[in-house]
């Protein structure tokens, strides 16, 4: 990331209370706690949006000491996140339009995990006839 692009992401990632007008011109204040910058890469990852990767709020960015600076996640690393085989989305989409898929995908992969304990909790419930 450049250094304006740092300073947007420090400033979105910031807590802020900012005086606002609704359409009655009554005022308001809008507020946001303070966001951790860059994620950390020993805690779970956020929910992805199918906005990742722009520069917002929720994107996540994280430090990478290969090239001692903070970058945003790669396509591939939103795979993983999304828990999909890496390259899933490499098939002749742009880079946007892979990372709006993982946004807008399901973390199916978590299910499968629950699965047999669901389908145990689910049988011993049941009433035996």
């Amino acid at each position: 990331m450049s250094e304006d692009e740092l300073g947007k992401w420090e400033w979105l990632r910031s807590s802020k209370r900012i005086l606002r007008k609704r359409p009655d011109n009554t005022e308001y204040y809008y507020s946001e706690g303070k966001m951790s910058f860059p994620d950390s890469l020993d805690s779970p990852g956020r929910t992805m949006l199918t906005s990742e990767s722009t520069a917002n709020r929720s994107s996540h960015a994280v430090f990478d000491s290969s090239i001692n600076s903070i970058r945003k996640i790669t396509e591939v690393e939103a795979e993983l996140l999304q828990m999909f085989p890496p390259n899933w989305t490499n098939t002749g989409m742009t880079m946007r339009q892979r990372y709006f898929m993982m946004g807008n995908a399901l973390v199916t992969g978590i299910l499968s995990r629950l699965e047999l304990k669901m389908f145990k909790i689910f049988c011993d419930e049941v009433p035996k006839v």
